[in-house]
């Protein structure tokens, strides 16, 4: 069962609620318009793979309940291989719980659950489907030792390794050597690097300090504001799209997605940037996490209308 994008990483329920603003510590508000989505940042790259077309694998963990059942089967439907996903038994399947203000920006609380089962052990047993892959997808709502281990794999097979490095944290030195591609927002990058971003400068600046250490491409994702890209041999900026903000869940998850899925179609960087830059902008216009995402056919136009 071959794919050209694997995605190593975590499978959520999100149970998200609108809130007008964060309660404080002993306070209980009202909120409205509560619903649940199929999520988890490895779980939404996938899917954004899928429904723009590309041939994905995931792997990672749920529990033996009736949310991971449900991941499981939103998966496949975007012709996702869900094989090699494993049920954990007496264990819940992960929940992220996401508050939405009126702008549309979230705060969000994850109880991993199975998703600490997405050990370096599980990931060396799927070795084989990482060495046939074109590009492999890590983020950090798995084990570090996991992201460590997947990046030494993918790097004995030569394919390619990108890290979204969300949620934000202090990566292991040994890590930067082995990362082909890394997709931050301003949080995560200051997290990294210790340095404010929040315009293209810094961007490019904290951009750098990670290149210095061996990481080989920085996307520095800064929002509506658009994306600064910076390799060892080039630096671009594309601004964001305007459109309208319902729910910036997922946006994220949804760029490094159409990002893999570009560069394995054979895009280069710049074209493979404006793909995604594309299919984040259309998934902030409507709720929910991979439920916002857009296939292939609505990107398309989208980006066909914005050249006009």
């Amino acid at each position: 069962m071959k794919a050209d994008v694997v995605v190593v990483g975590s499978l959520n329920m999100d149970l998200v609620i609108k809130v007008n603003r964060k309660p404080e510590w002993g306070e209980t508000l009202l909120g409205s318009n509560f619903f649940v989505s199929p999520g988890g940042k490895g779980g939404n790259q996938a899917y954004a793979a899928g429904k723009l077309g590309g041939s994905v694998a995931m792997l990672g963990c749920v529990g033996d309940d009736l949310f991971g059942e449900q991941l499981i089967k939103n998966l496949a439907e975007t012709g996702t291989e869900t094989a090699f996903i494993k049920r954990i038994k007496s264990e819940s399947t992960g929940v992220a719980m996401i508050n939405i203000n009126p702008e549309g920006d979230n705060s969000i609380i994850v109880a991993p659950g199975a998703n600490n089962f997405v050990t370096p052990e599980y990931v060396r047993k799927h070795e084989q489907v990482i060495s046939q892959a074109k590009i492999v997808m890590v983020q950090l709502e798995i084990p570090i030792e996991t992201v460590v281990e997947t990046a030494k794999l993918a790097s004995k097979h030569n394919v390619p390794f990108m890290l979204d490095p969300a949620p934000a944290r202090v990566l292991p030195e040994e890590l930067y050597n082995l990362v082909d591609y890394i997709l931050p927002n301003e949080n995560e990058i200051r997290e990294i690097t210790r340095i404010d971003v929040s315009d293209f400068s810094s961007a490019k600046k904290a951009s750098m300090i990670l290149l210095s250490k061996g990481i080989g491409t920085v996307l520095s994702k800064l929002g509506g504001k658009g994306v600064v890209v910076t390799g060892q041999n080039q630096s671009l900026t594309l601004d964001g799209h305007e459109v309208p903000v319902v729910d910036t869940t997922a946006a994220g998850d949804a760029f490094a997605g159409a990002f893999a899925t570009a560069l394995v179609d054979g895009k280069d960087l710049k074209a493979a940037t404006q793909f995604a830059n594309a299919v984040g902008a259309l998934t902030v216009t409507r709720a929910g996490a991979q439920a916002s995402m857009p296939d292939l056919d609505e990107t398309m136009q989208f980006i066909e209308n914005a050249e006009q």
